[in-house]
């Protein structure tokens, strides 16, 4: 199973929040599996190289004045908050989310006032794509920033060798069904060119000494030079990223991606 959770938050409280706030949602999606189940948590935490599920940033539905790169966050303001999982263990631990459930992103306390779910089983995600029609351009839309670790440096680069290679591990790490080859996947991703593109880049910090490079916006891939068979595997690995997330730290908030195909 694969699959999102989307949750409706209400402020209890007025605080100062981070623009770039995936660390504290990822710690609190990890204090969620805590309380389902502190062993689906360990393992998560601890075993896993690449995590099972991404969280969002906390995406403000009512504007918020900024200010120091902080949301200044006033009592009875609205979020909206988005989770994905790459199984079912994950996903049924995001259901266990109720309405009336806290969650506190540093000192910002938060209210789920409503939570809904789209959940499919990976066969049928699968079976989707296979039955449309080979796509001569594949649509990327990076909604928050994109990042890739090349030995001891960040590769904020769009390169398609980088980004379906980061997938296909992604998509062997969650035990999808069909076997993808990471290595296949980089030199078939030779022959795809960026078209047309309008992002940006730079830097993002966590703390004042660190952080990561990225870019995000939208970029346009052509398949012409792939097969029909190469084009759906294409396909089905950048519909995966919808779930997966594109590139590093997809636990706290980068790499959310949407896709288009042409």
């Amino acid at each position: 199973m694969i699959g999102s959770i989307h949750y409706n938050l209400r402020a209890e409280n007025s605080a100062r929040l981070p623009l770039i706030n995936g660390r504290l949602m990822h710690a609190a999606f990890f204090k969620i599996l805590h309380e389902v189940s502190p062993e689906l948590e360990f393992f998560v935490h601890d075993k896993k190289n690449i995590k099972p599920f991404t969280v969002s940033f906390l995406d403000p539905i009512d504007k918020l004045a900024i200010f120091e790169g902080r949301w200044n966050v006033r009592r009875n303001d609205r979020f909206f908050w988005r989770v994905t999982g790459l199984n079912e263990e994950i996903l049924q631990a995001a259901l266990a989310v109720e309405e009336g459930y806290t969650i506190q992103a540093g000192n910002l306390l938060l209210t789920v006032e409503s939570v809904e779910s789209r959940v499919i089983s990976a066969e049928d995600f699968i079976f989707n794509v296979k039955e449309m029609s080979p796509a001569a351009q594949i649509n990327f839309e990076f909604v928050t920033p994109v990042s890739f670790r090349i030995d001891d440096y960040d590769a904020p680069f769009p390169r398609p060798e980088l980004i379906f290679a980061s997938l296909a591990d992604k998509w062997t790490q969650a035990q999808m069904p069909a076997s993808v080859d990471k290595k296949l996947i980089r030199e078939l991703a030779a022959q795809i060119h960026l078209t047309e593109w309008q992002g940006q880049c730079k830097k993002f910090y966590f703390a004042h000494d660190r952080g990561t490079l990225g870019f995000w916006g939208n970029f346009r891939y052509d398949l012409k030079n792939c097969d029909d068979d190469s084009r759906k595997v294409f396909m089905l690995l950048a519909k995966f990223a919808e779930y997966a997330g594109t590139g590093r730290l997809s636990g706290q908030g980068f790499g959310q991606t949407r896709v288009k195909f042409l």
